[in-house]
């Protein structure tokens, strides 16, 4: 597993809203040992986190993401009030198409159809790793940041960003995210 540090990715500058970022294994087509998902597993800050990826990993064939037709609602209740699903575009832009109703009480609004960008105003060289790190090579990350975002502080969010297979024959890459305040 790579653990990445941030704290020097703009410009040369720190970035004390990054508290701890970790990439994992990649998904795609062989499985990861149980080392690493052991090792990754340990990263996660919140018992609702670890309960989110024990399950996404229960959908994972053959060392492949699940299908969105996997994730099924019934099965995601417990936890679905802090899951977002995301798609990203060959354009390099990423749409937020359903975001639990804990993730929009903790912003105030509907981030249903949003732009990633607006939602979350990173620097540009955190946005080419996650393209790279989540899109291209379909990897899992958890990170925990403080947030400014819609004239709001997030104080110690956690967030967990797991890939799901590839939609419309391949065009289109979506993300499984887990957003939550860490207690």
């Amino acid at each position: 597993m790579q653990i990445v540090r941030l704290d020097y990715i703009q410009n040369g500058e720190n970035d004390p809203a990054i508290k701890e970022y970790y990439v994992g294994p990649a998904f795609t087509g062989k499985m990861p040992s149980a080392e690493q998902l052991r090792v990754f597993r340990g990263t996660l800050r919140c018992d609702e986190a670890t309960k989110v990826f024990d399950w996404w990993l229960s959908l994972v064939i053959d060392g492949r993401p699940p299908k969105k037709s996997d994730l099924l609602f019934r099965e995601m209740a417990k936890f679905s009030h802090n899951l977002g699903l995301i798609v990203c575009k060959p354009d390099g832009t990423a749409q937020m198409r359903l975001a639990g109703s804990g993730i929009e009480d903790m912003v105030g609004r509907s981030m249903a159809g949003m732009d990633i960008t607006e939602a979350a105003q990173f620097s540009t060289g955190m946005c080419e790793l996650s393209w790279k790190s989540q899109v291209i090579e379909r990897r899992i990350r958890y990170y925990r940041r403080d947030l400014r975002n819609f004239g709001k502080i997030f104080r110690d969010i956690g967030m967990l960003e797991l890939p799901v297979a590839d939609g419309d024959g391949g065009r289109y890459k979506y993300l499984l995210s887990h957003i939550k305040s860490v207690d």
